[in-house]
């Protein structure tokens, strides 16, 4: 992922806190919008409202930006797919099926490598795509698309990514080894190394970078787009939890378990004042739901026989992450909150400082 530390002229350098709270006072904080005017005003932003930071970025700029990012990822993602066809077509090449399921995802697709790379790497473009568009309409400086602290908070991503994973990883170990002890057979395993370590290696290199991209989409753009006009938090957090769900083609108990993983990353974001904790949350349930599926223990692209369980352990599982990730930052210090001088005018000066 991008770590800029990119500044706007004239700006004033904040040192980024240590895992605690900015020890600068508002009054001399970063200002986005040139030296401060004697009748700036302090103000404390929270993630969802980042784009107020920059004075002169206007409202109708995210609007351009989906103008931008969109036609773009359309174009990259239609030359993907024509790679794809001329590999598969050409004499000698391996051997393509394209066929869908009913979940929209590749049939076999941890047989085809070269099927799961165009599948995964037709969203990571979309990282890029978002960054590029937030370069050219702003707010300054791009750092603030990651957190409130103006760029990835590297440590706490590693910390979220160790809670999501070691909670993911026992609950699944549970779910799996109490029928076995139970006397149940442990699934069949279904592993072909000449193909198997392509698709293991992809998993643990290409899906975290897919997930920080739908993370960087739906997290950082819309939540940001969303508070740029609405200033409770509540809008930012739920009205893109639909969008995200409706590119999920599972039954209605795997969307309900999407959406409330897109409701726990967008509350998270809010809570902690940034991408890294929805990163982490999403890294762990695709790589180790992909690890399983490789192996033939699981099905992540199934579009039937959810139930009622399976919602039940998702929410679980969110809501255990959720509250471990709240607990840690809060015994950190984490800075939650962006300290800006404000022009009078702002809208933003009416937020109410909520505590981190």
């Amino acid at each position: 992922m991008i770590d800029p530390h990119a500044r706007a002229a004239g700006s004033a350098p904040v040192p980024p806190p240590e895992g605690g709270q900015d020890p600068v006072a508002p009054e001399t904080a970063h200002w986005t919008g040139g030296p401060a005017a004697p009748s700036a005003r302090p103000a404390e932003l929270a993630y969802h409202r980042l784009d107020h930071a920059d004075p002169r970025h206007r409202w109708w700029k995210p609007l351009v930006e989906v103008l931008i990012s969109g036609p773009i990822f359309f174009c990259v993602s239609i030359v993907l797919g024509i790679l794809l066809a001329v590999v598969a077509l050409a004499p000698g090449g391996p051997e393509v099926s394209m066929e869908l399921s009913s979940s929209d995802y590749p049939v076999d697709i941890f047989t085809q490598p070269l099927v799961f790379f165009v599948t995964f790497f037709s969203i990571v473009v979309l990282l890029p795509c978002v960054l590029l568009a937030r370069v050219i309409m702003g707010p300054s400086p791009l750092g603030l698309i990651s957190s409130v602290a103006g760029r990835v908070r590297w440590r706490w991503l590693g910390l979220c990514l160790i809670v999501g994973f070691g909670l993911y990883g026992v609950v699944q170990a549970v779910l799996i080894g109490v029928p076995a002890a139970a006397g149940a057979p442990l699934p069949e395993t279904a592993f072909d190394p000449s193909v198997g370590w392509w698709i293991l290696a992809m998993i643990l290199v290409l899906v975290p970078l897919q997930c920080a991209a739908e993370e960087y989409a739906f997290r950082g753009y819309l939540m940001q787009t969303i508070g740029r006009w609405l200033r409770h938090p509540a809008w930012a957090i739920v009205l893109p939890v639909p969008i995200f769900v409706i590119g999920h083609g599972y039954d209605p108990w795997g969307q309900a378990s999407v959406g409330a993983m897109a409701l726990t990353a967008g509350y998270l974001c809010y809570r902690t004042g940034g991408l890294e904790a929805a990163i982490g949350l999403h890294v762990a349930n695709n790589v180790i739901g992909l690890l399983l599926g490789s192996i033939g223990w699981a099905d992540p692209f199934a579009s039937e026989g959810g139930s009622a369980f399976d919602l039940g352990v998702a929410l679980l599982l969110n809501l255990g992450y959720a509250a471990l990730i709240v607990v840690l930052a809060r015994r950190r210090g984490l800075q939650t909150r962006r300290r800006v001088l404000l022009p009078p005018g702002s809208k933003a000066l009416k937020d109410r400082v909520a505590a981190g």
